[in-house]
């Protein structure tokens, strides 16, 4: 299971990374990491937007990744990593997932001025 908690810890150090570059404007427009969708990827301007509106989400997802992986470490049962390992990563998706919706708004609020 260490394997497993190293894996999430390093999915949680790069959301929040990723984030925490969105958040600073400072996440140049790539086709790896960030909101990357046709609107947000049309200009280096609308990637930044999108990036900075998806930024905190992004960084709570690399948090509740960390999380878990800390839990993953310490719970003392299978049963109870699994089941820890699962709501980490459920609730990453999740809050990277509102990140990009998020993301994809701002532009669409930005293009509708």
């Amino acid at each position: 299971m260490e394997l497993v908690a190293l894996l999430l810890a390093l999915a949680g150090l790069a959301a929040g990374v990723v984030g925490g570059l969105g958040l600073a404007g400072r996440l140049p427009r790539n086709s790896v990491a960030g909101v990357r969708t046709r609107s947000t990827m049309r200009s280096d301007a609308a990637f930044r937007v999108a990036n900075r509106a998806a930024g905190w989400p992004t960084v709570a997802g690399g948090g509740v990744a960390l999380a878990g992986a800390v839990a993953a470490v310490l719970l003392p049962s299978e049963e109870d990593v699994t089941t820890a390992v699962t709501v980490a990563l459920a609730g990453m998706l999740a809050l990277t997932v509102l990140g990009g919706v998020m993301g994809v708004r701002a532009v669409k609020a930005l293009r509708d001025r």
